[in-house]
């Protein structure tokens, strides 16, 4: 299972919480400098680059997980779809990760109803909708957030519910980014990768150690997974380790797996 880095995030300051705008504060793409749009540009293009240009194939679900917690993965899941709404494209973002939902946080809205709400089928799609449109300009996409915390995330996330959730909105959108929880901590973004096209894994450069992103990959192989790529998140403006780290190490461990 062959995987390189397919984009690298450098750290940013923190922004003081705004209560009247928190997406400010959540770092969304068009609140960002112009490296860090460029940097969500740069993920866009190898985006669809690995996913190829096959239209017959219509809409494509996108995974973006990682080993474990506190590396970015939910942010770079909501930028990655504001940076593919910026072409135009309509694009339906999922809060998978229903143990520790912060979609709605970043994005200001309410955390339910959401999706676990609409698999257990106590709501339905069209209520538990929201849409995000951009302060500065014309770009625009649809969420569902997390919902309240359910008793069995991993049943719902593996279920046949889930799997024709995601025909149906795969009849309405052109990409369906699926926030999802750390490989390692559950088994949730592995039971819902087979509803997908394909994987990221995110990273957080001097955070995630190397036997905990093999334990991971291995995860992922074993579940014949298609990973994408890897972000490389919070990288260090200048830092030359981030390159063996990120590029020679993955590419000796996984280019022959």
């Amino acid at each position: 299972m062959g995987a390189s880095t397919m984009a690298e995030i450098t750290e940013r300051k923190q922004v003081r919480a705004d209560k009247k705008n928190p997406r400010v504060a959540g770092k969304v793409c068009e609140f960002m400098p112009y490296s860090g749009r460029e940097a969500f540009k740069r993920l866009r293009t190898n985006v669809l680059l690995a996913l190829g240009e096959d239209k017959a194939k219509g809409c494509r679900v996108l995974g973006v997980t990682s080993a474990q917690p506190s590396e970015g993965k939910s942010t770079v899941t909501i930028n990655l779809a504001f940076s593919l709404a910026e072409l135009g494209k309509s694009v339906l973002l999922l809060d998978g990760d229903m143990r520790r939902p912060t979609v709605h946080t970043t994005m200001g809205c309410q955390l339910s109803p959401g999706l676990s709400e609409v698999l257990s089928g106590s709501e339905n799609l069209n209520k538990s909708l929201i849409r995000y449109k951009s302060s500065v300009g014309e770009t625009s996409f649809d969420l569902i957030p997390g919902g309240q915390i359910p008793e069995n995330p991993s049943e719902l996330l593996n279920s046949e519910r889930f799997q024709k959730l995601l025909e149906v909105v795969s009849s309405a959108y052109d990409y369906v980014i699926v926030d999802l929880p750390p490989v390692n901590a559950v088994v949730d973004a592995v039971n819902a990768a087979k509803g997908t096209d394909g994987m990221i894994v995110v990273i957080r450069e001097n955070h995630c150690p190397r036997y905990v992103l093999s334990d991971c990959m291995e995860q992922l192989r074993y579940a014949k997974v298609n990973v994408l790529g890897f972000v490389m998140n919070g990288c260090v403006a200048g830092s030359g380790k981030r390159y063996q780290y990120g590029r020679q190490y993955y590419a000796e461990q996984y280019r022959n797996g």
